[in-house]
């Protein structure tokens, strides 16, 4: 027995405009986090205790 084939949603209009907006922003400002020291040095040492609990 064949699986009915369906269709693709296509966004249309004001959504579809909002959608374009945001991927490109999105595109232009990927990868642009900015960490202060005081969350590094956590992230750190969580990585020396996971190590020290590692079997």
């Amino acid at each position: 027995m064949a699986i009915p084939v369906r269709s693709i949603p296509v966004l249309e209009g004001e959504v579809a405009e909002r959608f374009e907006k945001r991927a490109r922003w999105a595109e232009k400002h990927r990868g642009c986090m900015a960490f202060s020291q005081e969350k590094i040095d956590a992230f750190n040492r969580l990585m020396e205790r996971s190590k020290k609990n590692f079997i």
